[in-house]
This record gives C-alpha cells, sequence and structure tokens, in this order.
C-alpha cells in the first residue's frame, strides 16, 4: 500500500500549482512587452511595413480578448489541467512560428497569422490561476492571493 502524502506537503504543491500558473500567464504579458518594445527592430529584419507590425501586435490583444471567455469555459469543461497544457503547449509553438517568420512577402502574413494563434493559447491559459487557486485554497485566501501576485510593486 502506498504512503498518504503528509498534510503539510498539499499546501505547498498547492502553492507551486499556483505559482507555475501564474508565471505562465505572465508571459503573455511579458511577450506582448517584448513585441513593442522590439518592434522596429522586428520590422527592418522581416522587411515588413509599419502597418503589418502594428497588425502582428493588436492582433495578438484582439484574440486574446476574443477568446478569454472561451478559455474560462473550456477548461470549466474539459478540464483545468488538460486546458493549462494546451495553453502553454500552444503558446510555445506559435512563439516558435513567430520566431520562424520568413522575411520578405511572405512575413507580414506569417507573423500576424502566428501572433493571432499564438493570442488564442494565451486566452486558453489565462483565466486558469484565478480558477485553480479557487478550487486548490479557500475560496477567500485565494481570492487574495491572485490579484496581489499580478500587480505591479506600490512605488
Amino acid at each position: 500500500m502506498a504512503a498518504m502524502p503528509s498534510t503539510a506537503a498539499a499546501p505547498r504543491a498547492a502553492t507551486g500549482v499556483l505559482a507555475g500558473l501564474v508565471l505562465a500567464v505572465s508571459m503573455t504579458s511579458i511577450d506582448q512587452t517584448i513585441v513593442s518594445l522590439s518592434g522596429p527592430s522586428i520590422q527592418d529584419h522581416l522587411a515588413i511595413s509599419h502597418n503589418s507590425l502594428q497588425w502582428a501586435v493588436n492582433v495578438y490583444l484582439l484574440a486574446t480578448a476574443a477568446f478569454f471567455l472561451l478559455g474560462g469555459r473550456l477548461a470549466d469543461v474539459m478540464g483545468h489541467k488538460r486546458m493549462a497544457v494546451i495553453g502553454v503547449a500552444g503558446f510555445g509553438l506559435t512563439s516558435l512560428l513567430c520566431g520562424l517568420a520568413p522575411s520578405g512577402g511572405l512575413a507580414a502574413g506569417w507573423l500576424i497569422t502566428a501572433r493571432a494563434l499564438q493570442g488564442v493559447s494565451g486566452a486558453m491559459m489565462f483565466p486558469l490561476p484565478s480558477a485553480s487557486s479557487c478550487k486548490r485554497f479557500r475560496r477567500n485566501a485565494a481570492a487574495g492571493r491572485w490579484p496581489r501576485s499580478s500587480r505591479s510593486p506600490a512605488p
């Protein structure tokens, strides 16, 4: 018979799960910041117009916003762990597609499509930390932890 896990390890594991999910969701914000800051370099390297670059930046935000509720609903129906894995894997794959964008004529369409898919993947994993924290922690404690972890420090 397998030994039962200690009760002291359960909160530590739950905290680790929450930290991992917050880190995964942070990738979506960090990615948007990186693309916005490195826009001129991306534009020069891929030989795309300023308008195409703006579409690549904004389509990510549009796709994330459009599919945010669907991501939460799919997590409720299919399971939070499964959607976390799908979201993180999809985000990684679409990040690779963005990095593999060719220069020249295909670059704009490729980058815009990859960024749209990246936004959908981000939307699939974005609602998970708040939902998972409510399941793993007491509801009041979870409500206090999630917003605090996503806020920037006070000046």
